[in-house]
Order: structure tokens, then C-alpha cells, then sequence
């Protein structure tokens, strides 16, 4: 287990983060849509300003690593 989790690469673990929190960020907002805390509008905001940005950011920000040579 251990190797398997060395193997993948910085990249792909905060990609696959990201995608994690984008997905669970969205459906947070369709609950606080749904239960009529935001409006449909207030939730695409919400959702773009929380789930979408910070991720963008701190993947825009990272440097790639070097391919691993064989």
C-alpha cells in the first residue's frame, strides 16, 4: 500500500483532490439551494467562489515535477 501511494505523483493527487472538492462543493450548494438557504444564482456564486477558485489556484501554482525517468 504504501508503494502504490509513493507511485502517484504530487499532480495527480491534488488533481484528483481538487476534483473531490469541486464535486463535494457542488453538491453542498444544491443542498443550501434545495433547502432555500440560497438562491439558484447565490449558489452558483457560492459554488464558484468555494469550490472552484481555490482549487484552480493552487493547481494553477504548482510546479510540475520532473518525469520520472526509467
Amino acid at each position: 500500500m504504501k508503494r502504490a501511494l509513493s507511485a502517484i505523483q504530487a499532480e495527480t493527487a491534488a488533481l484528483a483532490i481538487s476534483v473531490i472538492w469541486l464535486l463535494v462543493a457542488q453538491f453542498m450548494a444544491v443542498l443550501a439551494w434545495d433547502a432555500q438557504l440560497l438562491t439558484r444564482q447565490g449558489a452558483l456564486v457560492h459554488w464558484l467562489l468555494v469550490g472552484v477558485l481555490p482549487p484552480a489556484l493552487a493547481l494553477w501554482g504548482m510546479k510540475p515535477s520532473a518525469a520520472p525517468t526509467r
